[in-house]
């Protein structure tokens, strides 16, 4: 007879959750948890986004080493809650050193991530950009798999960096950005380059200069072919990067004015506009004339074919523009009027405003408050010529008394529960595109609605709650949790182990502890971070007191089970790792 399977247990739990005031949060139903997996092909957050109820404004706040953990980084591994809790004498001392210490990425040893990132299978992550497209886009006939590997290989690395990085904020800063610049990843030539995109455009400058960042971008081969810049032509400017640049880039479509006059739109006590129109659009996109990539094109003899950035002079629309109330002069020197778009979107108050909004939804709550977003883009304004703008910035949301007396207003993406789940259980697992086991996670997460890299749009994964509160998400995402719990390396060994994580924990030592009850209470309090409440124990715990006995006698709360055992009646291993799949799938373990 087999062991019961976790989608059984999960059932049970949903039914018995209703009565003890650990019911979903997140807004699924029993129906929603027994739904069958969609077959559709649209992306997994649209088959399910009917409005949903807020989260409770009475959502009890958790310790803050566990808040932290939870939103500034991908989740709480073995240690990181008592290495949060020894760094001080109060809340805000201890946050204070740990955000020091994470804005300052070079002074945190991540040489065992590194030792995993060597391996032999990451065969890209430090090909040059020329090389990446001599070797995986211009030859004709190479199999896909070869040519979209670059951007199957940061995939894995960026998972594995997610899971194994003591250089926590970095990554989520990384993630952040990956998003805010959003490019899909999964069309040439962009597959090929995006070890470029990732290394060298976005990682360099997360904690940095946004000026700086701003104009990597501009220059990257995937923005330039993704938003089709590289075509554009004094004969034919293409507005389509111009328009995510002011939009969705710098100042945000709630500094969008309409079709006005641009000599109409109201100024600052500075002078500057206060937004833009569509004919700043059209103007931003002459000055980006000409920015191209070095792809051999036929029109230049002398073009060469290397993949890197291309000014293409001859293409550049060179008479006088009109951009955000300021004229820039006629025949300039190469780059130049770009290079002044650059600059005073940067420096614009509007744009402050508008990258704290985002940072602070995607920190801390869904709906800013004001107050910070204010404080916080005037931190982001003085600062905007500062090598390290960002962390400035970072640093006044994460110690802001905001930051800790917010919870639960957020959930996690699939992304970040996964991470998490996997970094909580100490999963020893290698991510590569040589694995089987990677490549189904690659796949599975594509059902969930977040597969990284794979959003098509110029706008980014939703950063909503009520976008991945829905069925589809949440479900596909249990889904992942119950196969990561299930797989195993070439000698048999779990990779999720949770077993041997309970027998080596010291509360674990004595087997009188190993009662339904106690195992329970100590995997929500390994997983969330601090003590459950008891009811939520006992309902869990309720998913180890399941027998095949004939008899159909259940196994009591508080009697040891022999966690040596995983055959019939009892299957005891096998109920434990559904245990821990369920404290993975509760709401207290998806809140933000």
């Amino acid at each position: 007879m087999a062991p019961p399977t976790a989608i059984t247990g999960r059932r049970t739990f949903l039914k018995l959750s209703g009565s003890t005031g650990i019911g979903l949060a997140t807004g699924a139903s029993l129906a929603t948890a027994e739904a069958d997996e969609s077959t559709s092909s649209q992306p997994a957050m649209y088959l399910a986004h009917s409005p949903r109820p807020a989260p409770s404004t009475l959502t009890p706040l958790p310790p803050l080493a566990a808040m932290t953990l939870n939103r500034a980084a991908f989740g709480a591994a073995p240690g990181d809650i008592d290495d949060f809790n020894a760094r001080g004498g109060s809340d805000l001392a201890r946050l204070t050193s740990w955000v020091d210490e994470q804005l300052d990425p070079q002074s945190i040893d991540d040489s065992s991530l590194e030792a995993r990132l060597a391996n032999p299978a990451f065969r890209t992550l430090n090909k040059t950009l020329t090389q990446l497209w001599t070797e995986h886009y211009l030859p004709e006939n190479i199999p896909w798999e070869e040519r979209v590997r670059p951007a199957n290989e940061v995939l894995f690395a960026t998972m594995t960096r997610a899971i194994y990085s003591k250089r926590q904020l970095q990554e989520v800063m990384v993630d952040f950005w990956h998003n805010h610049f959003n490019v899909y990843a999964y069309e040439t030539p962009n597959a090929s380059v995006w070890v470029h995109y990732d290394r060298d455009v976005i990682r360099p400058h997360v904690l940095g200069n946004f000026r700086q960042m701003l104009e990597a971008n501009a220059r990257s081969t995937a923005m330039l072919y993704y938003l089709d810049n590289v075509d554009s032509s004094d004969e034919g400017p293409n507005e389509n990067y111009a328009r995510e640049l002011l939009e969705l880039h710098t100042l945000g479509a709630e500094n969008y004015l309409g079709i006005m006059p641009q000599w109409d739109v109201p100024r600052d006590a500075q002078g500057r506009p206060i937004g833009y129109v569509d004919g700043d659009v059209l103007e931003v996109a002459r000055c980006f004339t000409g920015w191209t990539v070095a792809n051999g094109h036929w029109s230049d003899p002398n073009d060469p074919n290397t993949g890197e950035f291309y000014y293409r002079d001859f293409w550049h629309d060179r008479f006088q523009k009109y951009v955000l109330g300021e004229f820039i002069p006629a025949d300039q020197a190469a780059l130049q009027d770009g290079l002044r778009v650059l600059d005073k979107l940067a420096e614009h108050p509007g744009t402050a405003t508008f990258i704290c909004r985002k940072l602070i939804r995607r920190l801390l709550m869904d709906e800013p408050t004001e107050s910070l977003v204010a404080s916080a883009a005037t931190v982001f304004h003085d600062n905007w010529q500062a090598p390290d703008q960002i962390a400035l910035t970072l640093r006044h949301i994460l110690l802001s008394t905001e930051f800790r007396n917010t919870w639960g207003e957020k959930m996690k993406r699939p992304f970040e529960t996964l991470m998490g789940a996997m970094r909580v259980c100490d999963a020893e697992i290698t991510l590569h595109p040589d694995d089987d086991d990677s490549q189904s996670l690659s796949w599975l997460m594509e059902k969930t609605g977040q597969h990284p890299f794979s959003w098509i749009p110029p706008n980014g994964f939703p950063d909503t709650r009520q976008t991945w509160q829905g069925s589809t998400p949440m479900i596909m995402t249990w889904r992942i949790i119950n196969w990561l719990l299930r797989i195993t390396d070439a000698g048999g060994n779990f990779k999720l182990d949770v077993l041997t994580r309970t027998l080596n924990a010291p509360e674990m030592t004595d087997s009188a502890n190993h009662t339904p009850r106690k195992l329970a209470a100590f995997w929500f309090k390994h997983t969330l971070g601090y003590d459950p409440d008891a009811s939520q124990v006992a309902t869990a715990a309720q998913m180890l007191t399941h027998s095949d006995a004939y008899d159909g006698t259940p196994w009591g709360l508080d009697q040891p089970i022999d966690l040596s055992q995983d055959e019939w009646p009892h299957y005891w291993q096998s109920g434990l790792r559904t245990l821990v799949a369920l404290i993975l799938m509760s709401p207290d373990f998806l809140q933000r």
